[in-house]
């Protein structure tokens, strides 16, 4: 009886610390220089290995066999890009009209390798020799909204303060205000100088821009003009793996793919195997061969020929899947795709590891394992002063690591494999052996108290 309520109070004791044989596979890293953190891309290979979806399995190991420690970036899908100001070719406007710009036709010729701009008057005189009333602006090398305009004074101008006003067109007839009043300053005094030459624009895509200054006497002089666009979203940029589809036994027009591995993937591309074939194509995954398919979603593919260039349908954008299996149903109507197989390519941005180089080297990147838990930090608790990806300030340096070698097998598949649990079972066993032997305890009190004194 001691011996059993010793083992029902037994406590299973703490596990060993993990080594490297605890995981599938592991990759020699390189680090960069003395720098107290590193960061990593992570490979392909990564996402081939490893167990569990969200990279619990995975740990980075100093020369010592010692677990350091490490957090993930927040994954970038898109990136903010802000290009440079445009240079854009200024032609000066002149009329002896007391309207101004409004009193002047514009138009635009192109001969051969040179624009030719005809000014007239509502009479249609030629207005080359009258009073300068404004600027137009070809801006037609820009081919994303203008954010800003800035303006450039002859370096003699000295002393400046005007207001003007930009106009945007893209047919020199039909004009729209950007900017009205904007203040254009160039003051000088004491050795210092004061400049007030960018203005800035409600985003907008445009041709041609009219710089014009309503109500003021003088001319003002620009020796050119320059536009700046704003910042836009550029996708960041993916790694691709492509699929061949293995048509689906007596399944017409279903194809299955494989994607060997739990990859974050967010981007798909369909590859037609004719040319000019239009098709509707619905998309399913599922994690393991004996779960039911889940709808992600349904695109048309096409792959056309025009004036001898081909155009191809664009990539498709889906949440971040891990998901290994994925099937493509096409709609025979029409058709289908006709012969051939239907390919499939599946991009992904790679997540970003950063780790502390504690100890001595080299490091190394282990992954693969059933039985792993998360050990991840969050990012802002490993990396001092980070706050976010846009305004992360960290008060260290993170150096660039890479991988020095192809994978290399440690504790093998066996490591992934699903395991009985003997500790589990064994608990469960000595509960419930337990149980049976109080029930015998206290049947036999029973009896013992039912007998007659």
């Amino acid at each position: 009886m001691k011996a059993l309520i010793a083992a029902l109070l037994l406590v299973p004791a703490l596990a060993a610390a993990e080594q490297p044989r605890d995981f599938a596979y592991g990759i020699p890293l390189q680090t960069s220089g003395q720098d107290a953190l590193q960061q990593l891309e992570l490979p392909r290979a990564v996402y081939e290995g490893v167990v569990h979806p969200d990279l619990s399995d995975l740990r980075v190991f100093n020369g010592a066999g010692e677990v350091v420690a490490h957090a993930f970036r927040p994954r970038v899908i898109t990136t903010k890009e802000k290009p440079g100001p445009v240079a854009a070719t200024l032609f000066p406007i002149r009329s002896d009209e007391s309207t101004g710009v409004e009193g002047v036709e514009l138009h635009l010729e192109r001969r051969g390798d040179r624009t030719v701009v005809d000014l007239r008057t509502r009479q249609g005189r030629p207005a080359r020799d009258a009073k300068l009333v404004g600027y137009l602006a070809d801006a037609r090398a820009l081919d994303k909204p203008i954010r800003a305009v800035v303006l450039e004074l002859p370096a003699a101008a000295d002393q400046i303060f005007a207001r003007v006003t930009i106009e945007a067109s893209d047919d020199l007839r039909q004009w729209s205000p950007l900017a009205s009043g904007a203040p254009v300053v160039r003051l000088a005094s004491g050795g210092e100088r004061l400049e007030q030459l960018r203005i800035e624009v409600s985003p907008r895509r445009a041709k041609y821009l009219r710089v014009s200054w309503p109500g003021r006497s003088g001319s003002l002089e620009l020796a050119g003009l320059a536009v700046e666009p704003g910042e836009s979203a550029v996708a960041a940029p993916r790694q691709w793996k492509q699929l061949a589809g293995v048509a689906a036994k007596d399944k017409p027009g279903e194809y299955e793919f494989d994607l060997g591995g739990q990859f974050p993937v967010d981007r798909l591309r369909i590859g037609l195997p004719q040319q000019n074939t239009v098709a509707s194509v619905q998309l399913l995954v599922r994690s393991k061969p004996a779960d039911p398919w889940r709808h992600v979603t349904t695109a048309t593919a096409y792959r056309l020929i025009r004036d001898g260039d081909e155009l191809t349908s664009a990539d498709i954008e889906i949440g971040a899947l891990p998901d290994r299996y994925w099937l493509a149903r096409v709609d025979q109507r029409g058709g289908g795709i006709g012969g051939g197989p239907l390919a499939l390519s599946a991009g992904w941005v790679p997540h970003r590891l950063v780790f502390a180089s504690r100890g001595q080297g080299p490091f190394q990147l282990a992954y693969g394992s059933r039985d792993a838990k998360s050990t991840a930090f969050p990012i802002a608790t490993l990396v001092p002063g980070y706050r976010d990806e846009e305004e992360a300030q960290p008060r260290i340096v993170i150096g660039a690591a890479h991988t020095a070698a192809e994978p290399q097998r440690l504790g093998g598949e066996a490591v992934t494999r699903e395991r009985v649990d003997w500790k589990r079972w064994t608990l469960w066993g000595s509960l419930v052996l337990g149980v049976v032997v109080l029930g015998w305890m206290a049947l036999r009190l029973g009896r013992q108290m039912s007998r007659p004194a």
